[in-house]
Parts: C-alpha cells; sequence; structure tokens
C-alpha cells in the first residue's frame, strides 16, 4: 500500500478519508474533524483493514467544503497519518496466556488485543492437557465479571498445557510463540486465531504448576497427586507449630503484661474520688467566703 511504513503487524499508514462535518463545528472545523478521528481509536476500520491506534499530521485537502441537498452536514477531503495493528495470516506473533482449558488457550497480545489457540491447532503428539494441576491467576477477575467455573482454590486455576516429552509448561514465563491462522473481524473488532503446529517446540521454564491439593491438609484415605517428601514436610510442619507457638506466647505475655492488676484498679479508684472530695470541699469553703463578705459589705 503506498504511504506505508511497517514495523512486524504494525504499520504507519497515510490515508485520505472523505469527512462529513457537523454544523456544530463549522467555526471549528479542525476539533470537528480530531473528534470523529478519535472515533476510530482501538476499532478495526476496513478502509485500511486495521485496527487504529493514533492518528497524527492531519491535513485539509480542500479550500471549501460541500453541503448536497438538504443535509447540514459539510463534505470535505482531508488527509491523515494513521498507526493501524494489522496482523498478517502465516505470521509469528507472542502472546501473554490468560486463559487454560481443554478447548483452547486464551491470550493477550501486547496487553490489549484477544488472541486464541483452538485445541485443534495444538499438536497432540507435542502438548497434552494437565486437568491436575493448577498456576496463579494473571489477572484476579473484579465484581463486573463472573467466574467461568475455571478459579481453583486460593486463586489458582485448574489446569494447563504442557510439553508432552517433558511435562514442563507451555510457554517462556507464560508467553508463547504461535502462528497466525485467521483473523476475525466482527463489531469493529479483530480478533486472532493461532496455532502451535507449525512452531517448534523451545525448551522452556520448568512448570511452575503445583498440584490443586499440595499445601492443603493430608485427609485421611487421600493423597496427593505430587506429595513433598516425608521429611521436608514434617520439618515445615515443626518450623510452622513453632512460630505459632511463638506468636500465642508473645501475645499472651504482652495481653498480661498490659492488663492492670485488681489491686491497681481499687488504688486508681480511691484516688479519684478523693479528687473529687477535694474539689467540692475547695468550692464550697470558696462561696461561703464570698457570701461572708458580701453581708459584711452590706
Amino acid at each position: 500500500m503506498p504511504g506505508e511504513s511497517t514495523t512486524g503487524p504494525f504499520f504507519e499508514v497515510t490515508s485520505k478519508l472523505y469527512i462529513h462535518l457537523p454544523p456544530c463545528f463549522a467555526n471549528k472545523p479542525t476539533e470537528g474533524i480530531q473528534e470523529q478521528l478519535n472515533g476510530f481509536l482501538m476499532r478495526y476500520v476496513p478502509q485500511v483493514d486495521g485496527v487504529v491506534l493514533a492518528h497524527s499530521d492531519l491535513e485539509l485537502l480542500e479550500d471549501a467544503g460541500r453541503i448536497i441537498n438538504d443535509s447540514p452536514y459539510c463534505h470535505f477531503w482531508v488527509s491523515v497519518k494513521l498507526l493501524i495493528w494489522r496482523p498478517r495470516k502465516g505470521s509469528i506473533l507472542s502472546g501473554t496466556i490468560n486463559l487454560q482449558s481443554p478447548d483452547h488457550i486464551g491470550l493477550l497480545l501486547y496487553g490489549t488485543f484477544n488472541a486464541s489457540i483452538p485445541s485443534e491447532h495444538i499438536p497432540k503428539d507435542k502438548y497434552e492437557f494437565n486437568a491436575t494441576s493448577s498456576h496463579k491467576k494473571r489477572k484476579a477477575p473484579t465484581d463486573n465479571e463472573s467466574d467461568d467455573g475455571m478459579n481453583g482454590i486460593n486463586g489458582f486455576m485448574n489446569g494447563e498445557w504442557v510439553i508432552k516429552s517433558t511435562g514442563e509448561s507451555i510457554g517462556d514465563e507464560g508467553v508463547v510463540e504461535f502462528e497466525v491462522t485467521d483473523l476475525i473481524r466482527t463489531n469493529e473488532m479483530l480478533t486472532v486465531t493461532g496455532s502451535l503446529k507449525n512452531v517448534p517446540v523451545m525448551q522452556r521454564r520448568p512448570s511452575v504448576m503445583t498440584p490443586v491439593l499440595a499445601g492443603l491438609p493430608k485427609v485421611q484415605g487421600t493423597k496427593a497427586l505430587n506429595p513433598v517428601e516425608e521429611g521436608e514436610n514434617d520439618e515445615e510442619e515443626k518450623t510452622a507449630g513453632a512460630a505459632h507457638a511463638g506468636v500465642k506466647r508473645s501475645a499472651q505475655e504482652e495481653t498480661e503484661s498490659s492488663a492492670p492488676s485488681a489491686k491497681d484498679e481499687h488504688h486508681e479508684t480511691k484516688r479519684i474520688k478523693k479528687e473529687k472530695t477535694e474539689k467540692k470541699e475547695k468550692k464550697e469553703k470558696k462561696e461561703k467566703k464570698e457570701k461572708k463578705h458580701k453581708t459584711s459589705k452590706e
């Protein structure tokens, strides 16, 4: 495309647009054009075949606009430079995993765009879904977000895709490279579908996934899926027990030292009562003295 420069899936495009300016912007056309261009941001625009991220270098291509028939709008051409995101089929992108299930892997690209790798595009000879594992959720759901049933216990999500030969977690620190196989354009949004079939398996980080039952109290008749060594477990329990006992003991000592004894309370009450009596006597003496002085004066 003429007037186009690119860096990966990001393109700078100089585009010619036909503007329909509302009459309220007749005295400030530049402001009206900027407002219309802002409406394109973060939306898929078919004219440039991409998601508009920014605009700059606005230029009016005509000295005057046209009012057609009974329409109050002013029509004219402008030139503008647009920064767009336009991934291509067959290209390789990287995304951060934000959801894993037996059906697909959900990804977030550049912290903004959504992508999905369906299970049919995940080669089963290289990867498998381990439903008995759990991993930390990258983002806790807000009050407005619903629980999709994938949430596990203690902020963990259940299940992950792993490398079949090694059992390592898929992705490098949660980042996965994939090939773009399809682009879905709906409702001014662009969603990417990917595949791992033509992407080589790399030796990535060891799995940070932990069994769902690991770290939970042992229940009689239940065996942990991946239990830690008995010696390590016993040592951890002893350390935790000692720490708990120390905290409990220090708290008890603090409570005992800060709590006043019954004897101290008795002395305090007696002192307060004495002060009140002295104040009362002092007040009565003062009143008698003033009364006597007034009588003698009369």
